[in-house]
């Protein structure tokens, strides 16, 4: 997979799109507003009470949620490739006081510099379709301690909305930087940690997200995620096929 890189260090913005704004303390409530959708809440329930817990967020970006995490009472290791986007994190996370509690690392998934065993709870929201998969899961069992959660929110090639999205509407760079979820990377996860559960979001609810990545407008995004996540739920419920479509799904796994 061609390295992402360049384009990370040329957009470094919440949205990971073209012509947005960096990160600011005073963008930062509005921002993480719009990443607490269902599935961070599930991620969250998942990866147990923040408060004291080591994370590392894999390919955290410009550290939206990395602080959110730390403003929650836990010690977070964020990593990313991309300078140009942790020094936004760095700059970021003085201002509000939370520099003991966020830490940036620039690595790649693939060779995390944390030793064996030292963290609670590995994270990622759209991140390990970048890697060398089986490499960044292994390196990811390898530094949580025992009983600790690897909890990947990750995107599936499967969703009809958004396969027309990538096609049509998405910088291009996209379609080489990126290895979307399909079963066979999803057996390579169970294979790695020897077991694998997960959650299912958005088939109609994909649609919402034109209120965050089209026109920005937080209400509306909100109201409208509210009913077509009840309706996705409600398909998914009647119809357990329909859950192959789920735009994103949340895979928990734990190191026994």
């Amino acid at each position: 997979m061609p390295d992402a890189n360049t384009y990370w260090d040329r957009h470094v913005s919440a949205s990971n799109l073209p012509g947005d704004e960096a990160l600011t303390p005073e963008a930062w409530p509005d921002e993480i507003a719009f990443y607490l959708t269902p599935e961070q809440e599930f991620a969250h329930r998942e990866m147990g009470p923040l408060p004291s817990r080591r994370i590392v967020e894999i390919g955290c970006g410009v550290g939206v949620h990395a602080i959110y995490l730390a403003r929650e009472g836990a010690w977070v290791a964020a990593v990313d490739t991309s300078l140009q986007r942790l020094n936004v994190l760095r700059e970021v996370a003085a201002k509000m006081g939370l520099s003991g509690q966020v830490h940036a690392v620039c690595s790649r998934a693939e060779n995390l510099p944390f030793r064996e065993g030292a963290l609670d709870a590995a994270y990622t929201k759209a991140s390990l379709i970048h890697t060398d998969l089986s490499v960044a899961l292994a390196e990811c069992r390898r530094v949580l301690r025992p009983g600790g959660r690897g909890v990947f929110c990750e995107p599936t090639a499967s969703n009809p909305f958004a396969r027309l999205y990538r096609r049509f509407c998405a910088p291009a760079e996209w379609r080489t930087i990126t290895r979307y979820f399909s079963r066979a990377e999803e057996k390579t996860v169970a294979e790695v940690f020897g077991n694998l559960r997960f959650g299912n979001f958005y088939l109609f609810g994909f649609l919402a997200f034109y209120w965050q990545f089209g026109k920005r407008r937080l209400k509306r995004f909100k109201r409208w995620l509210g009913i077509l996540h009840a309706l996705d739920r409600a398909l998914f419920a009647m119809c357990p096929p329909l859950r192959r479509l789920a735009w994103f799904r949340v895979y928990v796994v734990e190191k026994r």
